[in-house]
């Protein structure tokens, strides 16, 4: 529903590493989707890469990129 002050609020969660020629990671592709949901403001959130791998791996890694107890 679009609000008369012309505020449109939205989320981009990054589930990936930011890899210059990888795909939906590359970082001027991730720029595309920002501009994207600003210009259409059709949808509210974006996800890049996968989230459920990516939950696995903080889980895996304590948070910290090594696996817990390392």
């Amino acid at each position: 529903m679009p609000v008369s002050q012309g505020i449109h609020v939205g989320t981009v969660t990054i589930a990936s590493g930011i890899t210059p020629g990888g795909g939906e990671a590359d970082p001027d592709a991730i720029g595309a989707r920002y501009y994207s949901m600003y210009q259409q403001r059709n949808r509210i959130e974006e996800v890049i890469g996968d989230l459920d791998a990516f939950r696995s791996l903080v889980t895996r890694t304590g948070g910290h990129g090594n696996p817990a107890g390392v």
